[in-house]
This record gives structure tokens, sequence and C-alpha cells, in this order.
């Protein structure tokens, strides 16, 4: 990919849903020197990693579960599967099915598995609101970090989420919640093309009553992930002579994407973990 086409794709990537995850693949990777997960990051260290940052939001989610060894994993919105590799990697789950809507993140996961060797975690296409690969009664956990606020039927997802797990069969939901009771100006606008669909607190706890999901646990992340998002000055790429022109336009890009996160969690948005089962 020529440094033009690059530079147009980082342009557009606020224009439609497909566009911005190829942008933030192709940025997070140029980053990174490597795939990297394609949710928020969670405060721990101001030392750490934009990619160290990442897993401590996965390992934060992963503790309000119990022990995932040996246990059939469900990941809805999977992303490109950096994710799901890393969970199977250290927590060692008996398989993880990784679906996500998006083609070319699931042609990213799939490269990603057959480049570690691996042969219990699989990734395929498929609609969070409509699972047609996956059996009722067949889950042990559930995860979806970052993904339902694209959802246009969440109550749908919900349902979808009760039918696959198992009978005593845990979930977690990490999303993007809205603190305005609806979408306006710029955001109604701008929200169509993006495909998103964010919820509040009071339409959330409203769906889950009538879902059949009981909720254990829940709590508002959105001050340790907006923290993290403040260190991202240190994952800036370095300006190099003959690189010049493309690392300053990769750090244009950083720096808006960093400070709009920052923004929306400390004005409009709230970061929100639920934690719950289906009743045996």
């Amino acid at each position: 990919m020529n440094f033009l086409r690059k530079i147009l794709k980082l342009s557009g990537t606020g224009f439609t849903h497909d566009q911005y995850y190829e942008s933030m693949n192709l940025a997070l990777k140029r980053l990174n020197n490597e795939h990297a997960m394609l949710h928020y990051p969670l405060y721990v260290n101001e030392t750490d990693s934009f990619i160290q940052a990442q897993k401590n939001l996965t390992d934060y989610c992963v503790s309000l579960l119990k022990p995932l060894k040996n246990k059939e994993i469900l990941e809805i919105g999977c992303g490109n599967g950096i994710q799901a590799l890393y969970i199977n990697a250290g927590y060692h789950p008996l398989r993880i099915t990784g679906i996500d809507i998006n083609k070319a993140n699931i042609e990213i996961a799939n490269s990603e598995r057959e480049h570690a060797d691996i042969d219990n975690v699989r990734f395929l296409v498929d609609d969070a609101q409509n699972l047609t690969q996956i059996p009722s009664d067949s889950v042990d956990v559930l995860l979806n970090i970052e993904s339902a606020f694209h959802y246009p039927d969440k109550s749908a997802f919900l349902k979808e989420a009760h039918r696959v797990l198992k009978p005593g069969g845990q979930f977690l939901i990490a999303d993007l919640l809205s603190t305005r009771t609806k979408r306006e100006g710029i955001m109604k606008i701008w929200g169509r093309p993006m495909v998103h669909h964010f919820w509040n607190r009071k339409r959330y706890d409203e769906e889950f009553l009538k879902s059949e999901l009981v909720i254990t646990y829940s709590e508002d992340i959105s001050h340790q992930v907006r923290k993290g998002w403040s260190i991202y000055r240190n994952w800036l790429p370095k300006i190099k002579g003959k690189l010049f022109f493309q690392n300053v336009a990769f750090r244009i890009f950083y720096i808006i994407n960093a400070r709009l996160n920052i923004f929306f969690l400390s004005n409009r948005q709230q970061y929100f973990i639920y934690v719950g089962n289906k009743p045996s």
C-alpha cells in the first residue's frame, strides 16, 4: 500500500464503519509493528505501552469472571482476533470461537491464528444479533468487549446471548454507554455511517430485566480508561527523516483519536462493564 493510499485511509476513517476499522488496523500495526487489539486501553502504570494498556483491560475483564480454563468461550465482536489469541495463550480455555460481522477483520484474525499455529481457536463471520453458526446452550463464557454500541438491535443480541449460553454460563459485556437521553446534532448525523447505536444505563437496565439474563456485577471504569488514553504521547512513533511525512500523518491520526476518546469519555460517554449469567 503506497503512501497516498495510506493517507486517504487515515483521512477517511470517520466516514464509514468498515473504513474506520480498516484504518485502525493499519495505524495500530504501524504504531506497534504488529496487529493490536481494537479496544481501549486501561491505565495501570505510566510506562505501559499501548499493547500493555490494552492487555490491562482484557485482564481486568477476565478477572471479573470465574476461571476460563477448559471452558468453551465465545467472543462476539472479536475484531482482528488478537484479544482471543491473547486470552487463549494466557487463560487456557478448551476452545475460543470469535465472531465478527466485518470480513476484513476475520481475514486478519485467521491469518494471525494460522501464523501462531493454534487449533483450538476459530474465527467466523456472523452477526451478533442473529448467531447462525452458534448452537443453543453451547457456550460456557460469552465475551463482548466494545462491540455492542454498533448493534442496531441490542435486544436481539441479548436474546442471542441467552440462547447460546449454557444454563449457569457467564457473560461479560463491556460497552460504551451514552450519558445523554438521545443523540443530538452532529453526533446523530455522524452516528449513521459509523453505525453507532449507544444505549444509556437506564435502557440497559430495562432490557436486562426483560432478557432473562441475571446481572451479578456492574462497574463504571470510565476514569481508568480515560486515564489510559491520557498517556498516549508515550506511544507516538518517532519522526524519522526517511519516513518523515508518513510519521507526521500517523502522529496526527493518533493524537486526534486519543483526544476525541478522552473528550467523549469526559462529556458524552461512560465505559461500563456488566457481568452476569444465564440462570441454571
